[in-house]
């Protein structure tokens, strides 16, 4: 009776096992759409970072480096097999184009020590090695509160080598000038050829009143 227990509770096993497997097969889609594109921190520094290059430059966002970089001629079957397995397993966070022909320009990494989730926060040497040795400048932001869109643009220009202007310091919201004219002073000028005005006694100025008195 015992072996019989036994034996119906192995069959229901062996039962459910089967159906489990034939339920997952019977869907090869178990996904679901994610509730965003880009994390809070992603999506915001998008938005500055579309501020920063205004219409400079066109930017690509989770671009995998396979589409970066290509092969040499010349390589091994091994070489390239391993060579292509890394460059399809890392993604690039931005990736700045050129407008006209959509060339690569720079690619640009966020950086956060604080977690690991959808940030690089360890540099990763293969891609280094990869963009250095493809001449792509590379550079890695570290995410941090008050950025600016000109913050950004200074970042930038820095790495590939550019100039930007600084803008004139401010004093109480007033934006600093160049030298200007000198203010003339209110005093009327005085002549340096005007003669001294003699002064009168006090008989002369008695006399004068008198005089004007008379021819009145």
């Amino acid at each position: 009776m015992e072996f019989v227990l036994l034996l119906i509770l192995l069959l229901v096993i062996v039962v459910a096992m089967v159906a489990s497997r034939f339920i997952d097969s019977g869907n090869p889609f178990p996904l679901q759409k994610k509730t965003t594109l880009f994390s809070p921190v992603e999506r915001s520094f998008m938005q500055l970072l579309e501020k920063a290059v205004d219409k400079e430059y066109k930017i690509l966002n989770r671009v995998k480096l396979a589409d970066v970089m290509e092969l040499k001629a010349g390589i091994s079957d091994k070489a390239r097999a391993s060579t292509m397995q890394k460059l399809n397993a890392k993604y690039l966070d931005f990736v700045l184009c050129d407008p006209t022909d959509f060339s690569v320009v720079a690619v640009l990494d966020l950086v956060n020590n604080t977690s690991k989730d959808g940030h690089k926060a360890v540099p990763d040497w293969f891609v280094n090695g990869a963009l250095d040795a493809a001449g792509v400048p590379y550079l890695r932001m570290k995410i941090k509160a008050g950025y600016t869109a000109a913050d950004i643009q200074a970042a930038i220009a820095a790495r590939l080598g550019k100039v930007v202007a600084k803008p004139e310091p401010m004093f109480k919201g007033l934006v600093k000038k160049g030298p200007t004219r000198p203010v003339r002073s209110l005093k009327p000028a005085t002549s340096s050829n005007a003669l001294p005005v003699p002064a009168l006694s006090h008989s002369q100025i008695k006399a004068q009143q008198t005089a004007l008195i008379r021819a009145s």
